[in-house]
């Protein structure tokens, strides 16, 4: 029981020191502002003070933030030369053309054709693949001996690109020897023609590379053809 109305005691007396410290702090707060030296109110008073200073508005900011702005200045225009009437100005320009080191005296080399036909070439065209042409049936019953010579025009790959007949004999009995006509008759041109153009070569060789060339080959026809 002791111990309790101790207790009791000890928290009385800290509540009314609590009341006494709440009331000493009043007391002070109150002297303080009724005795505080009046010189606010000599120039206003505080809200007066802060509405007399000058206010930033944002439209002042950006006011100023354009007012910073570097500005360039115009270009100066270039006085233009005039000229008096009928004056003329003569300008010339004195251009090295022997700057490159080129002799522009020596002639220029004529271009080569890439289908030039070398007449004689170091290695004439040989033959790869051979078509002989059929003798007709009725020549061939007639006994009809006829020699037909081809001229060729062979490519630098070999392939013919023309054909052409340079002469056509034809054996005559009586005389015994073949002899030039224009023609024999039986197809012997026509045939002799389709045949030629289905050859095949070897190209030319001329200085070490293929070129485009002619060649002539004799067609016979009878005595056994």
């Amino acid at each position: 029981m002791r111990h309790l109305k101790s207790i009791e005691h000890r928290n009385r007396s800290y509540f009314i020191r609590i009341q006494i410290a709440v009331v000493c702090s009043l007391l002070l707060f109150v002297l303080l502002f009724r005795y505080w030296p009046d010189s606010w109110n000599n120039d206003g008073t505080l809200f007066d003070r802060f509405a007399e200073q000058e206010l930033i508005t944002p439209e002042m900011i950006i006011a100023s933030q354009q007012v910073s702005v570097e500005r360039v200045a115009p270009p100066v225009p270039r006085p233009v030369e005039t000229l008096p009437d009928g004056e003329v100005v003569d300008m010339s320009y004195n251009l090295d053309v022997d700057a490159t080191g080129l002799d522009y005296s020596l002639p220029y080399p004529e271009p080569v054709e890439e289908d030039h036909l070398v007449e004689l070439p170091d290695r004439p065209p040989n033959v790869r693949r051979i078509v002989e042409p059929v003798m007709p049936s009725q020549a061939r019953r007639e006994n009809i001996r006829v020699e037909i010579e081809i001229l060729f025009t062979v490519s630098a790959e070999g392939v013919v690109e023309e054909v052409m007949v340079v002469a056509i004999r034809k054996f005559n009995r009586q005389t015994g020897q073949f002899e030039d006509v224009d023609e024999t008759g039986y197809g012997f041109r026509e045939i002799t023609l389709h045949a030629a153009r289905q050859w095949l070569f070897q190209p030319a060789q001329h200085e070490g590379k293929p070129v485009r060339s002619q060649t002539r080959q004799q067609f016979t026809f009878g005595n056994g053809s």
